[in-house]
């Protein structure tokens, strides 16, 4: 079977099973993304959570399914689906799909052993470290110029937990993650071992996670506007830092839920590119 005749199948099923979306009601696809999205949790993760909450301000009810990320966003340009979350902006995506105003920021922080003495300012900082990297990730081009210049020894593997693993037995220096998934990964798979991880508060990336809706459809930007419009309002009557607080005491060391949940809440959006406020 062709990749081709796979993505047509996905797409037919995806149009037999899914619900058509109301007036008042949306259809959202998304990938498994823990804490912040998750069939597992019964308000979806905190991300949907914040998602739902912001909607239901504007009287539209969410749906959620749940497929592979690329199908995920592939869907949004199907009658059947409404909007995809969660995503960053780039210029190859901006193509296709329009952007909602930031849900919420996103960093990628280096992980090490806590007995090791560790503080950068400069990836020349590095020179010498090897740094875990989970297969097709993408860790922002200063990072991949480093190890391409020999600077930093990439070492490459199959999933975050397997780098977490390798970290833990030496056989890496850092690994780069975003750390809400972090945190929650080492309190769900390595809680007895918590105390031996940590990681170093300056980002080595940080941008914007979105919703992305169809270019082509035209009801995405009163959507969008909706959206936007029922989120700000969250986030001046306290709800946003509510649902964030909650979600990170629950996934995360105390120490790192403080620390999380500043960088989750204060923020400002007026530095993100352009490609993502053209709608």
């Amino acid at each position: 079977m062709t990749v081709r005749t796979i993505t047509a199948f996905w797409m037919l099923m995806l149009c037999l099973c899914a619900p058509v979306a109301a007036d008042n009601k949306i259809v959202l696809a998304s990938g498994d993304w823990p804490p912040y999205l998750g069939e597992q949790y019964p308000d979806g993760g905190f991300a949907a959570r914040i998602i739902t909450e912001a909607f239901e301000l504007e009287g539209i009810e969410v749906e959620y399914i749940y497929l592979p990320w690329s199908r995920a966003l592939a869907s949004v340009r199907t009658p059947e689906v409404q909007a995809s979350a969660v995503w960053s902006c780039t210029e190859s995506r901006a193509v296709d799909y329009l952007y909602s105003a930031p849900l919420l920021p996103y960093q990628y922080v280096f992980y090490h052993r806590a007995d090791m003495a560790f503080d950068w300012d400069s990836l020349s900082d590095l020179q010498g470290l090897s740094v875990g990297l989970t297969q097709d990730y993408s860790y922002g081009e200063i990072l991949s110029a480093a190890i391409e210049d020999g600077v930093i020894f990439g070492d490459v593997t199959t999933s975050d937990s397997a780098n977490f693993k390798k970290l833990l037995l030496g056989r890496i220096d850092l690994f780069p993650m975003d750390p809400v998934v972090g945190e929650a990964m080492i309190n769900e798979e390595f809680r007895p071992q918590a105390d031996k991880l940590t990681f170093h508060p300056k980002p080595l990336r940080r941008a914007f996670y979105h919703l992305v809706f169809d270019r082509e459809s035209e009801t995405a930007p009163q959507l969008i506007e909706r959206f936007n419009r029922g989120l700000q309002t969250l986030r001046q009557n306290g709800r946003y830092e509510e649902i964030i607080g909650n979600a990170l005491s629950k996934s995360s060391q105390p120490e790192a839920a403080l620390i999380l949940r500043q960088s989750l809440v204060d923020w400002d959006s007026g530095t993100e590119s352009g490609i993502c406020n053209d709608s």
